[in-house]
């Protein structure tokens, strides 16, 4: 019984010192070391060299046409501006061709247009530029007052370019509402081509997170205007865009 007793108690303890042994062991360290980042830093030729052949190839892609402008396309204005209803056309142009129905309104948060185009040659890079960022095209769907509410924000904020509304407003209060020249009618469903930020209640556009979501696309808003652009300039066009009077403010 004692040998048992015995035998079973150094199994035990050498069970114990096995796991110990398998266990994470946390060190404490309170060496730390800073880099200074400046013009000091000496170029590495190893790593210039490993990275140059990429670095040429992505600059002649960037670099390469995909249109014309006949002027600078600029982000000036009030709500309104000409890249914005540039971007917010193209953007309802594709939806139609690529989904096979009508979209009634179209918008762009011109805060996320973050470059304008220049006068002459487009650029791949140009188009980098206007929207480094992955926002992806959605349409949504709207009843009369939905609509009546996206353009109410539209004047108050002052923040979207807009294809497809017709808006005026005093003091930030909406005067006149049209959807493509008529009036909004009720019991009707609006489709809304918008980026997946927006409909995500990005910029404070909450009234539209719950909305029903037609199509969910991993289309890039830039992808999208570069398609444009490009079949644009097969059809011999020049790019231009301008402030037409879409949204009037007093």
């Amino acid at each position: 019984m004692t040998k048992n007793k015995f035998a079973y108690s150094l199994v035990l303890l050498t069970g114990l010192f096995l796991l110990s042994q398998c266990s994470p062991k946390i060190y404490s360290s309170a060496n730390t070391e800073f880099f200074v980042l400046g013009s000091e830093i000496k170029e590495d030729p190893n790593l210039r060299n490993f990275v140059a052949p990429y670095k040429i190839k992505l600059e002649a892609e960037m670099n390469s046409v995909i249109g014309q402008t006949k002027e600078t396309i600029l982000k000036t204005g009030t709500g309104e501006t000409p890249i914005g209803n540039l971007v917010a056309d193209l953007q309802k142009e594709y939806a139609e061709e690529y989904f096979g129905y009508n979209i009634d309104i179209s918008i762009i948060n011109n805060g996320g247009i973050r470059n304008t185009l220049p006068k002459g040659n487009i650029t791949l890079g140009n188009i980098f530029e206007i929207s480094p960022f992955d926002n992806y095209l959605y349409v949504l769907e709207l009843n009369a007052e939905q609509v009546v509410n996206l353009a109410e924000f539209a004047a108050q904020t002052k923040i979207l370019g807009i294809n497809g509304l017709y808006i005026e407003s005093q003091s930030e209060e909406l005067t006149k509402l049209l959807v493509n020249g008529k009036q909004v009618e009720e019991g009707k469903t609006y489709l809304l081509a918008v980026n997946d930020y927006l409909a995500n209640g990005g910029d404070g556009m909450d009234m539209l997170t719950d909305l029903p979501r037609k199509e969910q696309s991993t289309i890039l808003l830039r992808e999208l205007l570069i398609d444009r652009i490009k079949l644009r300039t097969s059809r011999g066009e020049i790019i231009s865009a301008q402030i037409e009077g879409r949204q009037n403010f007093k």
